[in-house]
């Protein structure tokens, strides 16, 4: 062989071996970027799987900072809150008389009497609650948690309000309020109410009311709400009480843990000089028995709450009254009339049994047909 012969041989034995190697060469780069990508996106499916887990566990801890859950209220309000949650605990629960108490079977029977005389009328509905706010015993008690139209009743918590907001410098105290605040309780005006309202909202009437059903809702007095101003003329349906709370009220005044003892003086002091009797009938007034009460009528309801300050006039108690008649027909007739005279008979009644310390039934054992 020669040696040209030989050279051409191992040219082709090293082109052959070199076109082997390359395809390995490039099938291995070929194969490098697949591999590499797919190391990418399982890293970018382990960082999107991560991301979800995130969201869960931000899902799972939303719940507890929902935002359609109210605000926490500020400071100032949770420490009034708890002020006033104190001073109902610190006042001591009633003691309810059982079945068959004196003074309840006294007004039932003179309930039943007004019925059987046509002085109530079968649509006639009467709350009323007799309250010893000297031994805390609640008397008697006909249907005290029904919940009744307030009409004027509801200037009561009016009052309440503006005191407390007052006595925690929301509204200065300036003789136009307390000239306001005299003409909503003695005499009963309506502008003067509205008035208040509207100044406890600062101008704005639906803040106002917020404020006194917020105030209300605080101090335990679930039957009552403010829904409306008084409208032109007196006809007011909207706004709610119970002879419960009307008591609550009078029973809170009367231990001066309404805003605090100097402002439960100055209601009770407006109180007292209310110049529609109802409660105060003229033999209490004969008897020289002091009277802190409210009125409230529009037709179809009368009443009338407030404390009858006796004891320093007679051996008997102090004792807070509220009585509210309420026939949703609203009769006419002189439906309101009648209502009042049956007012100030229950009133009579009461404070002559509690005056002598000895209550008996009007019927003593003999009793009208129909008593169960």
């Amino acid at each position: 062989m020669t040696c040209f012969q030989r050279n051409f041989i191992i040219s082709l034995l090293l082109s052959f071996f070199l076109f082997l190697g390359y395809p390995v060469q490039a099938v291995q780069e070929s194969e490098n970027p697949v591999v590499k990508s797919k190391k990418t996106s399982q890293k970018g499916t382990k960082k999107k799987k991560s991301k979800r887990t995130v969201k869960k566990k931000k899902q799972k801890k939303s719940p507890q900072v929902s935002p359609n859950l109210p605000s926490p209220p500020p400071r100032a309000a949770v420490s009034r809150v708890v002020e006033r949650d104190r001073l109902l605990e610190s006042l001591p629960l009633p003691i309810v008389v059982g079945e068959g108490g004196p003074v309840q079977s006294l007004v039932e029977d003179e309930i039943i009497h007004l019925k059987t005389v046509r002085q109530l009328l079968p649509g006639d509905e009467v709350s009323l609650q007799v309250y010893d706010l000297n031994a805390k015993k609640m008397l008697a008690d006909i249907n005290g948690n029904v919940i009744r139209n307030a009409a004027s009743l509801i200037k009561l918590y009016v009052l309440l309000a503006v005191y407390d907001a007052i006595a925690h410098q929301e509204i200065p105290e300036t003789p136009e309020i307390e000239r306001h605040l005299y003409r909503m309780i003695a005499i009963s005006d309506n502008e003067s109410t509205n008035f208040l309202i509207r100044r406890l909202g600062q101008g704005d009437a639906h803040k106002g009311m917020n404020t006194v059903n917020t105030l209300v809702r605080n101090m335990g007095f679930s039957g009552t709400r403010l829904k409306e101003l008084i409208p032109e003329g007196g006809k007011t349906y909207g706004n709610q009480t119970t002879a419960a709370d009307t008591t609550l009220f009078y029973r809170l005044l009367y231990d001066q843990k309404l805003v605090s003892p100097q402002y439960s003086q100055k209601m009770n002091d407006i109180l007292l000089k209310n110049i529609h009797y109802r409660i105060k009938t003229t033999q209490i007034n004969q008897d020289g028995v002091a009277v802190a009460d409210k009125t409230g009528y529009v037709r179809g309801l009368n009443g009338d709450c407030g404390i009858v300050y006796q004891r320093s006039q007679n051996s008997g108690c102090d004792y807070a009254l509220s009585i509210i008649i309420e026939n949703k027909s609203r009769p006419s007739g002189g439906w309101g009339k009648k209502k009042t005279a049956v007012i100030r008979h229950l009133s009579n009644q009461i404070y002559q049994a509690l005056k002598n310390g000895q209550v008996k039934s009007k019927f003593g054992s003999q009793k009208p047909e129909g008593r169960s």
